[in-house]
């Protein structure tokens, strides 16, 4: 079970992997973010703190960290997702793909496969589109993007 969005750009590689890089990266593009933290910067290892506008907060810890991106686990106390941010590309064109594996609580097999199927990956989708809508906003225009800019989300506004 995984949800994933990919955005293409007219930006080099090495550009797109220098910003996902950049401590507090998320403060500039993602939607839902009130506050992205670095604790531990950079590298295997890196730990930051998200704050979502509703105030709750996450704590990401980054497992792996290579020449194409990274792979992060997030949670509060336990971890509920691996989350890849994984970039493609070249000197001209690059391309930046999230994908998101949750970790659901749900024990019982039908249950975790209605969840899944009818809500979360829905919710989960929509979610991620918007952190890589703001992502491509701030890539192109260099402004910061604005809370809720591309509409509100259920668990994170």
């Amino acid at each position: 079970m995984y949800v994933e969005a990919e955005r293409k750009f007219n930006k080099s590689k090495k550009k797109i992997l220098k910003e996902i890089r950049r401590p507090g990266n998320l403060n500039d593009y993602h939607p839902f973010c009130k506050e992205n933290k670095a604790l531990k910067w950079p590298g295997k290892g890196s730990i930051d703190e998200l704050e979502y506008l509703n105030g709750l907060k996450y704590r990401r810890d980054f497992i792996e960290w290579d020449e194409n991106g990274y792979v992060l686990e997030i949670g509060r106390y336990n971890k509920i997702a691996k989350v890849q941010w994984i970039v493609d590309g070249s000197e001209e064109n690059s391309s930046l793909r999230v994908r998101i594996n949750p970790k659901l609580p749900y024990k019982n097999g039908l249950v975790r496969w209605v969840a899944w199927n009818f809500y979360i990956k829905f919710r989960l989708q929509s979610y991620i589109n918007k952190v890589l809508d703001g992502f491509v906003y701030f890539i192109e225009t260099n402004d910061r993007v604005e809370r809720n800019k591309f509409g509100k989300h259920a668990w994170f506004s």
